[in-house]
């Protein structure tokens, strides 16, 4: 018996192929896609202290004189969360390119402007107490 290829046999064997490789090729793109996933943006532990005037700079220790509860912040992502937790508006804008790079904290409902500089771009050690 001759087996006599037809079009509508090769159609059916085209479809019957195509719907046997999507499953695997989804399943492949989703690992990739977990595989590739971005690391959670994790708080740097750094020192800072705040930029000053003429490239000093000054310790963070200074922001309690805006207010008691400002005294024992380490880092700008902690200072924001303060602002919006005594109910300011916080804005924190990092500056990554140049040789210095830097967060800016802004509140201006609380009035502050501060920017923060990690201790090794400092170009003066701060003043002594």
């Amino acid at each position: 018996m001759r087996h006599r290829i037809t079009k509508k046999n090769v159609l059916a064997a085209i479809l019957l192929a195509g719907l046997a490789v999507v499953p695997v090729h989804a399943a492949q793109a989703d690992r990739s896609k977990a595989a590739k996933a971005p690391p959670p943006v994790v708080e740097d532990p750094g020192p800072w202290l705040l930029a000053g005037r003429e490239g000093e700079c000054a310790p963070i220790a200074i922001l309690s004189k805006k207010g008691p509860e400002y005294g024992d912040v380490q880092s700008p992502w902690q200072l924001a969360e303060k602002l919006r937790a005594a109910g300011h508006k916080a804005e924190i804008k990092e500056f990554k390119a140049g040789t210095r790079p830097s967060v800016e904290v802004r509140a201006p409902s609380a009035g502050l402007y501060v920017m923060f500089v990690k201790k090794e771009f400092c170009d003066k050690a701060p003043p002594a107490k």
